[in-house]
C-alpha cells in the first residue's frame, strides 16, 4: 500500500448523522471521501464542479428530490467510470434485481458491519 492514492468515494444519503458516521469511519480506514450531499441532485450539481469524479459512489435509494436509481441512470450515462455501490434498508430482491439492472457494481444493507462496508469497497476496486 505504500505510496498508493486512497480511493476516493462519494457518499450519498439523506440521513445527515449516518452520512457524518460513514464519513469518518471511511476516513478511518484509509478511505478518502471527497464528497457528500444528501440527495442526488445536490451530488450530480457538485460532481460536476470535481476536478477528478471519486472511484466510488456509495448510494443510498430512497432520497428525497432524486432517488439512487435516477442517480444510477444519470452516472452511467455521464460519469459511466464511477462503480456504484447501492446502500439500503430495502434489501429486497426486486430493489437489489433493479439495481444491478441500472448498472450497480455492488449492493449492501444499511444493517451491515464496516467491516462489511470496507470489504464490499475493497471487493468493488479489485473488480
Amino acid at each position: 500500500m505504500e505510496n498508493e492514492q486512497p480511493v476516493s468515494i462519494a457518499v450519498v444519503d439523506d440521513h445527515a448523522m449516518l452520512r457524518q458516521a460513514i464519513t469518518l469511519r471511511l476516513n478511518l480506514l484509509g478511505f478518502n471521501v471527497v464528497l457528500t450531499a444528501e440527495n442526488g441532485k445536490e451530488f450530480l450539481d457538485k460532481l460536476s464542479q470535481l476536478q477528478a469524479p471519486p472511484a466510488i459512489c456509495l448510494l443510498d435509494i430512497n432520497m428525497p428530490v432524486m432517488d439512487g436509481f435516477e442517480v444510477a441512470t444519470a452516472l452511467k450515462k455521464d460519469w459511466p467510470g464511477i462503480k456504484i455501490l447501492f446502500f439500503s434498508m430495502h434489501n429486497s430482491t426486486s430493489y437489489i434485481n433493479k439495481a444491478l439492472q441500472l448498472g450497480a457494481d455492488g449492493f449492501l444493507s444499511k444493517d451491515a458491519s464496516f467491516e462489511e462496508l470496507s470489504q464490499a469497497l475493497k471487493g468493488l476496486m479489485n473488480k
